[in-house]
């Protein structure tokens, strides 16, 4: 991959704090009950993620993690890309959720091959429940009709 494990975890912990944010942000404008509650569950899933990766780098990083994400962080999930959320439409937004829901589950299974043991099944696992995202968005656009 390139980049060290501890760089890759920090990666990891600001995407997941950034997705977090932006499904917030989605579901505060989001008019149907269904599709605010999915987004929220999402929301608190990203969160535990952004946890869980910091659980994880104590236990497998020397030292402490890098204290900022570098520029591979525009690749995982809803990043600084994200933040133009606000500007976007709820079509678009999820558009765009899919697409960086996808781009995390490429990094996480980069992760998962890279490393052993635990912390390969650990983003294994992640990237598994990043799929379970993108399925869940898929559904909120088929609801509304919008393929």
């Amino acid at each position: 991959m390139g980049i060290t494990l501890a760089q890759a975890i920090r990666n990891a912990i600001a995407a997941e704090q950034a997705a977090e944010k932006f499904y917030l942000t989605m579901a505060k404008s989001a008019a149907d009950e269904d599709v605010r509650r999915t987004l929220v569950g999402i929301a608190a899933q990203e969160q535990e993620h952004a946890k869980r990766l910091q659980d994880m780098a104590a236990a497998l990083v020397q030292g402490s993690l890098p204290e900022r994400a570098d520029a591979l962080v525009n690749c995982i999930e809803s990043s600084a890309a994200g933040a133009g959320a606000a500007g976007m439409d709820m079509q678009q937004a999820l558009q765009f959720a899919i697409e960086a829901e996808n781009s995390a589950i490429l990094y996480y299974d980069a992760l998962a091959g890279s490393c052993v043991g635990d912390a390969s099944a650990f983003f294994e696992m992640v990237g598994k429940q990043e799929e379970a995202h993108a399925e869940a968005i898929r559904g909120i656009l088929q609801r509304a009709g919008i393929d």
